[in-house]
């Protein structure tokens, strides 16, 4: 299909946000949204918060030896609240934890998450026990917890975009025709919360996301960057913390007319990176009105 039929093809779609979803603290589980506000930094409150290890290296799910990362699976278990007021953090057998959703005032500290240092604000004794108490049950160590300040200034070496404690970029952008198109080469049904989207679109085709460039939600203008590289991450059910080996495995290994289509080289991909223009409110139900697609 030529550039132009196809881009007419999608026009002509209705495509919808289906879901969005907020990540407060940096690897624990999500919140769904109904509505999400959009701020300078992404989605308001989105990985604002990371656990650090007493190298003040980031926590996440999965480690990583060259960054210094430790990896801890259970973290999917730690279920973050947003209310009025504060934070709220439960995990299994531990009692809730309530914080001021403002922060702590407490000093800057300088905190690494993969290749860059930025300040973070300390949260105190109180969430550093609970979060060692918890976290030490897996990895034995010395935990904290930090906050990017809400005039945080990160921004990483491929982009002159804000973030908080997000990998890469503000937004990670998925379909449900592409994770449908998955599961019906695998053997097993896998949820989306595998793969740890802010938004999620549906009435596409399966791999519409890869080849949206750019896009309108609500007035707010979203770009399509790249194409997310996916970890192990992915491997852990994030209702139990168990580990296997799906869905990586079939995301290098499925092809169609010779062509992989989730893989490229050794990386495997699923969902792709937006950056955006503007800030105010989007809305699960929002129609996603596409500017300009591209052929990859």
């Amino acid at each position: 299909m030529g550039f132009s039929n196809y881009f007419a093809n999608m026009k002509n779609q209705t495509i919808i946000v289906s879901e969005l979803n907020c990540y407060p603290v940096k690897s624990c589980r999500g919140i769904a949204l109904a509505t999400a506000e959009i701020g300078g930094l992404g989605i308001r409150y989105d990985r604002q918060w990371m656990v650090i290890n007493e190298n003040g290296v980031f926590v996440a799910q999965r480690g990583d030896s060259k960054s210094g990362a430790t990896g801890i699976r259970t973290m999917c278990l730690i279920e973050p609240v947003i209310s009025q007021n504060h934070l709220i953090i439960t995990a299994p057998g531990m009692p809730p934890l309530m914080l001021p959703l403002l922060g702590c005032n407490n000093g800057g500290i300088p905190v690494k998450i993969w290749d860059t240092i930025c300040m973070g604000i300390d949260q105190g004794d109180e969430a550093a026990g609970w979060f060692t108490e918890y976290l030490a049950r897996e990895v034995a160590g010395k935990y904290r917890l930090v906050r990017m300040p809400d005039e945080g200034n990160r921004t990483i070496a491929h982009s002159h975009e804000m973030l908080a404690f997000a990998d890469s970029f503000p937004f990670l952008l998925t379909s449900e025709a592409t994770r449908q198109y998955l599961n019906q080469n695998m053997d097993e049904t896998l949820p989306m919360n595998r793969f740890r989207p802010n938004i999620v679109m549906k009435g596409c085709d399966a791999f519409a996301e890869e080849k949206m460039d750019q896009f309108r939600i609500n007035g707010i203008k979203f770009r399509g960057i790249k194409r997310d590289g996916r970890c192990a991450i992915t491997t852990i059910n994030q209702m139990t913390s168990v580990a296997g080996k799906e869905p990586l495995k079939t995301l290098g290994t499925l092809k169609e007319d010779g062509k992989y289509m989730f893989r490229e080289g050794n990386q495997v991909y699923f969902g792709m990176y937006l950056t955006h223009t503007g800030t105010g409110k989007i809305s699960v139900g929002n129609e996603i009105v596409i500017e300009l697609s591209k052929i990859l």
